[in-house]
């Protein structure tokens, strides 16, 4: 193993948690070869260093915070971190987030008015943003109606 890919992966890791598939890219983009970054990984991980299913917790965590649902977080995980999907149902079925609660916060912080008679403009654009922003239409519908008005 060479100790220039592993110090290289300590640094990373130390600044925050990455997903083995971005580190990986990494450590690609600075030419380590592939024996190299599979021998630092395996190091790292044997040691508890880096794991996808604690990096997929704090993730969870992270953007339910920020206002997303569980849709969008599972599709930026997937798609964007490059996680398995089994560690993210595993990951998504132990959280013990409210998804209701985080949609009623985002809906009463971006639109004020949810509650009032609206217009069915108003109702679209409120739709798109619930579920654009991973929001299963069960989280979020009874607080601004139901979907047969449309």
């Amino acid at each position: 193993m060479s100790s220039l890919a592993l110090n290289y992966l300590i640094n990373l890791l130390a600044r925050r948690d990455y997903s083995e598939y971005e580190i990986r890219c990494k450590m690609q983009q600075k030419a380590f070869s592939e024996e190299d970054i599979d021998q630092a990984l395996a190091h790292c991980q044997q040691r508890n260093w880096q794991s996808d299913q604690r990096f997929a917790e704090n993730y969870l965590n992270f953007r339910a915070n920020r206002g997303y649902g569980a849709n969008r977080i599972k599709q930026e995980l997937r798609q964007v971190k490059g996680v398995s999907s089994q560690i993210i149902q595993n990951v998504i079925e132990q959280s013990e987030i409210n998804w209701s609660d985080i949609a009623l916060s985002v809906l009463s912080r971006k639109f004020p008015q949810y509650q009032n008679k609206l217009n069915l403009k108003t109702k679209q654009k409120i739709w798109r943003y619930m579920l654009s922003h991973g929001f299963y239409a069960e989280e979020f519908a009874d607080y601004i109606g139901s979907s047969s008005d449309y």
